[in-house]
């Protein structure tokens, strides 16, 4: 695509506001994308070439989202911009000209930086709970992210935000760092799960090596820490994950596979990394009550977990029907809505009521 500017004087911008040019992929483009800046509340301002679209913006970030918003991926990707300060782009501005993807990309995650320079996040604790005793085994370390007013950002909106890999390696290590010093803070004695995303994560990193000496400055004995390996999709790389994974056994820390019957969707899978621990995937869990496959799958998942000495953590627990569903299967241990001291009563009391043998509920 050839790129060219206006000739004519560019318009002077008000204090605060830039201008930005947009080169679309043709004249149609251009002149639709001008009126729903206009109709979104962007000024704009001519061109000589037809192709590009003037527009003045007090707010880039903002700018951003709504050409995310109203582009697809591949138009985002052929759409070209450059924003301006000066009176009129000079030769060297051009330079700086990006993909809207990229706009896109640098913006929406912005304010994520802005939230981990000034750590504005917190863990919360998730108890896992022994199926037989009722007793508190350890706590999962969910991490959460404060907007500027208090209130919660979910994690998935961070995650989503933070698709470079250097921005997520360093959003997995404010997490990582979060649950220690939380754990430490409370003085907790049952075992940390401390989620790792195994893409951000290596035994050269130094962050990884910060959250090891942590954990030691924090007097907290690694045979209490589990890693928690956490994958939605196939790892690529099972060569590095294992590597991973044995450096920090031989350490002495535990490990877990997190949502295992996704992500992690193979038994050999589990075999080959010896895991200490599985969490099967809670809408697996969810689905044994209502659909006999389904029990019958994670029936299975718990046997083979067994026979190689893996114990079986089953996240989403939400009625007592699925926790005895999962006591009958050998589940070793709970997790989710039975969390407070009332329910862990509550299970103490169904372990006594309601002993269960074979796949009866």
């Amino acid at each position: 695509m050839r790129m060219s500017a206006a000739q004519t004087d560019f318009p002077i911008a008000g204090p605060g506001v830039v201008r930005a040019l947009l080169w679309a992929t043709d004249s149609d483009a251009a002149e639709l994308l001008a009126r729903e800046l206009r109709a979104k509340g962007f000024a704009s301002f001519a061109t000589n070439a037809h192709s590009v679209v003037g527009v003045f913006a007090d707010d880039v970030a903002l700018l951003a989202q709504v050409l995310g918003d109203r582009l697809d991926l591949d138009q985002r990707r052929h759409t070209k911009a450059l924003i301006l300060n000066g009176k009129a782009p000079e030769l060297g501005d051009f330079g700086n000209i990006q993909t809207v993807e990229n706009l896109v990309h640098h913006h929406s995650s912005r304010w994520l930086v802005k939230l981990l320079d000034e750590r504005r996040f917190k863990s919360q604790m998730q108890p896992i709970i022994e199926i037989e005793s009722g007793r508190v085994h350890g706590y999962e370390f969910l991490f959460r992210g404060l907007k500027a007013d208090g209130s919660m950002v979910p994690p998935v909106d961070m995650f989503t935000a933070a698709r470079d890999e250097a921005l997520l390696a360093r959003l997995d290590a404010c997490a990582r760092d979060s649950a220690v010093r939380t754990g430490a803070r409370f003085g907790i004695k049952e075992k940390l799960f401390i989620n790792v995303l195994p893409h951000s994560v290596s035994v050269a990193q130094s962050s990884f090596t910060d959250t090891l000496d942590l954990i030691e400055a924090a007097n907290i004995e690694p045979n209490r820490v589990v890693f928690e390996i956490v994958e939605s999709e196939a790892v690529d790389d099972i060569n590095e994950l294992s590597k991973m994974i044995n450096f920090c056994r031989s350490a002495g820390y535990r490990i877990a596979l997190d949502d295992f019957g996704s992500g992690f969707n193979n038994l050999s899978m589990l075999i080959g990394l010896s895991p200490d621990y599985i969490k099967l995937d809670k809408g697996l869990i969810s689905r044994i009550r209502e659909e006999p496959p389904t029990w019958n799958l994670v029936a299975n998942m718990v046997d083979a977990a067994k026979q190689s000495g893996v114990q079986v953590i089953a996240e989403g627990v939400e009625d007592d029907r699925t926790a005895r569903l999962l006591k009958a299967m050998g589940a070793d241990f709970l997790q989710a809505i039975l969390s407070d001291a009332l329910k862990i009563y509550r299970l103490k009391l169904l372990n006594n009521r309601y002993p269960l043998k074979g796949g009866g509920v």
